[in-house]
C-alpha cells in the first residue's frame, strides 16, 4: 500500500474571503471602521511571531476594550462564519480534482479560533461544500506547526505540502522542511510570499500538487535504485610483474 501524501490547506483567505467578516465584526463591536487593506495588514502582522499585541497599538485598537469585548467578538464572528456560503472562485472544483489523485489526504489546517469549535466548523464546511466535504481531517488550534507535528510522523510530513496565503504559512512550511504553495488572492501579494510556488487562481493548485506527486515518485524510484545497486567489493588479481628487493 502506497503512503499517503498530506495536502495541508489553510482556511481564511485561502478558501474563503474572511476580510469582510473581520471588518464587519470589528466595526460592530469596537466601533471602529477598518479598510480591507488595514485588515490584511493586521492579519499579516498578527501571523508573525510575537506581533499580536503590537498590532493593537499600531492601528490602534484599545487592548483593554478588546479584552472586555472579546466574548462579543467571538460570538459575532461565529454568527458571521455560519452565514458564509461562498468559497473563492473554483476552490470546490480544484479540491475535488486534487481529491481524485492517488493516495492524497486533504487536511484543513487553521488557526482561526472560530473553527476550533467542532460544531461550528462542521456547520461551516457543510454550508460551503454540502454533503461532499473534501477534507479527510480538520486540524484547528493556535499553532500550525504544533498541530501538524503532533498528528503526523516525520516521514509522513516530509511528503506533504502546505497551501496558504500568509507569510506565516511559508514560515510553517520552512520549519517543517516542506514546500508551500502560496496563493495571491488572500491576504498577501506574491512579493510577500517567500516561495517559488505561486498560484494566482485556484485551478493552478491542481497542477502544483500533481507536479509534487510526480517529484515524490521520482525521488522514491531513485532511492529504490540506490538500494538495489550492489557495490562489487572484489578486486581482480594483478599479475606479478615485480620482485621484492631487500634493501
Amino acid at each position: 500500500m502506497e503512503e499517503k501524501v498530506p495536502i495541508f490547506v489553510d482556511f481564511g483567505g485561502t478558501l474563503v474571503d474572511t476580510i469582510g467578516i473581520t471588518a464587519e465584526v470589528f466595526e460592530e463591536v469596537l466601533g471602529k471602521k477598518f479598510s480591507h487593506d488595514q485588515i490584511k495588514k493586521m492579519y499579516k502582522d498578527a501571523s508573525k511571531k510575537r506581533m499580536s499585541m503590537y498590532m493593537f497599538f499600531k492601528y490602534p485598537v484599545n487592548p483593554i476594550k478588546l479584552s472586555l469585548k472579546r466574548k462579543k467578538l467571538q460570538e459575532l464572528q461565529i454568527e458571521k462564519f455560519l452565514e458564509i456560503k461562498k468559497l473563492i472562485p473554483n476552490a470546490k472544483e480544484t479540491l475535488q480534482k486534487i481529491k481524485k489523485l492517488k493516495n492524497i489526504e486533504l487536511v484543513l489546517v487553521t488557526q482561526n479560533p472560530t473553527m476550533q469549535d467542532d460544531a461550528v466548523s462542521k456547520k461551516v464546511l457543510q454550508n460551503l461544500f454540502g454533503k461532499d466535504v473534501p477534507f479527510d481531517f480538520l486540524l484547528a488550534g493556535d499553532d500550525k506547526v504544533e498541530l501538524i507535528a503532533t498528528n503526523y510522523d516525520t516521514e509522513t510530513i516530509s511528503r506533504a505540502v502546505i497551501i496558504g496565503d500568509l507569510p506565516n504559512d511559508v514560515y510553517v512550511a520552512k520549519i517543517l522542511q516542506i514546500p508551500c504553495f502560496g496563493v495571491t488572492w488572500g491576504y498577501s501579494e506574491e512579493s510577500e510570499l517567500d516561495t517559488p510556488f505561486i498560484a494566482e487562481e485556484a485551478l493552478e493548485l491542481f497542477d502544483l500538487v500533481k507536479d509534487h506527486l510526480e517529484d515524490l515518485k521520482e525521488d522514491k524510484e531513485r532511492e529504490n535504485d540506490l538500494e538495489e545497486f550492489e557495490f562489487d567489493e572484489s578486486f581482480p588479481e594483478l599479475e606479478k610483474d615485480y620482485e621484492l628487493v631487500d634493501e
